[in-house]
């Protein structure tokens, strides 16, 4: 088990300062945020991004991007341009060397569109993985559940997950704690579900209503028994704490703490 830390946590530095900062916490793996400011084709400089993490001897995973960006959307043009921009981010993470990206399959807006969207979903997935050629694996994320009638988000319950991993050949699955423990899923028992799927985890915590991404123990979620689980396996295990909640030195100083508590 490799525990690291996302550059999201650190969203107040830019991506060479953060890609420093933690890999000079000794942290095993790094995920890099695709979102703008950070790991983002055309906004972050790829050579910048290279030469900081050649620096460090970690493993590198990286969150696609999703602001705006909807695997499930089933509207053309904007269906194409949302899958060549994914497959885009996959050609720049290779690039970098990177092990994992992980993709939220997306959401729809109306409850009878739900199959549809998984559908286009599914094709979008497989075009990643297509492109990613076996030189990285694609990770499904389970999504946050919602309360409201216009939001349907694809990947919040076990089955909804399962179902969207299965039907793409060579995808794999990331759990995120925080987002089973506020849609009322155990994390466990998913870990459990995916079985040898499951290839990495994006740990925090909350309350159980918000996604609020919490310092592990800061909240009601499992995460002892979510560890218990995984215990021994070859899977990666990645702090995604609120930037907008902690500083960049409070993140990093949650780390050891949290490698000693799971390793």
């Amino acid at each position: 088990m490799k525990v690291g830390i996302s550059t999201w946590s650190l969203l107040g530095l830019d991506i060479g300062a953060a890609v420093k900062a933690i890999g000079d916490s000794g942290a095993d793996y790094i995920e890099l945020w695709g979102e703008v400011p950070h790991a983002y084709p055309g906004w972050s400089d790829r050579r910048e991004v290279e030469d900081a993490l050649s620096a460090y001897n970690m493993t590198v995973t990286a969150h696609a991007p999703f602001t705006d960006l909807n695997p499930a959307n089933p509207f053309q043009p904007v269906k194409e341009a949302v899958a060549k921009t994914l497959e885009s981010f996959v050609e720049f993470c290779a690039s970098l060397g990177v092990r994992i990206i992980t993709v939220h399959p997306g959401s729809v807006h109306n409850e009878a569109m739900v199959q549809r969207s998984e559908d286009d979903a599914v094709s979008t997935l497989t075009r990643m993985v297509k492109v990613a050629g076996g030189r990285l694996g694609i990770n499904v994320e389970n999504q946050a559940g919602s309360s409201s009638v216009y939001c349907y988000p694809l990947g919040s319950t076990t089955e909804s997950l399962a179902s969207l991993i299965n039907r793409v050949p060579g995808c794999g699955c990331t759990l995120d704690s925080g987002h089973a423990h506020a849609s009322g899923q155990d994390p466990s028992a998913m870990a459990k579900a995916m079985g040898a799927k499951l290839t990495e985890i994006h740990l925090s915590d909350n309350s159980g209503d918000l996604d609020d991404h919490l310092i592990p123990g800061r909240g009601t979620a499992p995460l002892a028994r979510l560890m218990e689980q995984v215990a021994g396996r070859d899977i990666l295990v990645c702090l995604e704490l609120n930037p907008h909640m902690y500083t960049p030195e409070q993140a990093l100083g949650a780390f050891p703490t949290i490698r000693q508590a799971y390793t």
